[in-house]
């Protein structure tokens, strides 16, 4: 077993413990060499909101669409093999064996013995099938995947991640440095909004991972860093949270940002 695969099946400390190591990240030493690591070459990941009731502008694409551009300009596409994040956790809710996606030559160079190397038709499905099972996609460039991955240019991997909200490490971001929350970018033009017949139940607050979500008196009211999710809307128990994106040229501006961090042909 190669010392790559080693570290994958058996360096656990962190993915279990988001909460202690996001407060670290306000250390000052730390802060420092989490920086070096985490805004190098552009980082950002932003979440594909999977809200059935989702408000788009009439003939624009789904947000869905982005994710779907980048898997079928990519040269090279792999699934690993497991989830970190749910194995790391134990977790119960959702298969810790549907690992994430990376893209892009960069993907050439993951061992297999950690992921499968698939087809653009392969890594579709997978990716449908993800947003079928309530798992929240995160795309973008993240440098700590390459590092991981032992991929050398981390401008050539994108990171594709499907998300639980039990497990995934980004569920400690709300305690990181400001900086370390910047990383997570909320889609162009998505809009979160809390609409009347709010009763203040309080399920939207506990399905937020960003801590984004507060009752105030008999309504909740969204924290100025969500991150467009979709989460709070799927768990609203009256159907009165909307997620709604009016900016018609969002699709093509978010593949622009991606796409100037992360080269997938």
């Amino acid at each position: 077993m190669g010392i790559r695969r080693f570290a994958f099946d058996h360096v656990k400390w962190p993915l279990r413990h988001a909460d202690s190591l996001a407060r670290l990240s306000n250390l000052p030493g730390i802060r420092q060499a989490g920086r070096k690591l985490l805004f190098a070459d552009g980082t950002n990941l932003s979440y594909i909101p999977i809200n059935e009731g989702l408000n788009v502008p009439p003939g624009v694409v789904a947000p869905t669409g982005i994710v779907e551009h980048f898997i079928r300009e990519a040269c090279h596409h792999v699934i690993i093999r497991r989830c970190p994040c749910r194995s790391a956790n134990g977790c119960r809710e959702y298969d810790p064996g549907f690992g994430c996606t990376f893209l892009g030559s960069g993907a050439r160079q993951v061992d297999e013995g950690i992921a499968r190397h698939v087809t653009m038709e392969e890594s579709l499905a997978h990716f449908r099938e993800a947003t079928r099972l309530g798992l929240v996609t995160a795309i973008g460039s993240f440098k700590a995947d390459a590092i991981a991955l032992g991929v050398k240019d981390s401008g050539r991997l994108m990171t594709v991640c499907h998300c639980c909200p039990c497990c995934c490490v980004s569920t400690g971001l709300h305690l990181a440095e400001p900086r370390a929350r910047g990383v997570m970018v909320k889609l162009e033009g998505v809009e979160v909004e809390v609409g009347d017949g709010c009763t203040a139940c309080g399920a939207c607050v506990e399905a937020c991972i960003f801590r984004q979500m507060r009752l105030d008196g008999d309504r909740a009211v969204v924290g100025p860093e969500c991150k467009g999710c979709g989460r709070c809307a799927s768990a609203c128990r009256q159907g009165v949270i909307t997620i709604s994106i009016d900016n018609p040229a969002y699709v093509e501006e978010c593949i622009a940002r991606i796409g100037s961090a992360v080269d997938v042909t």
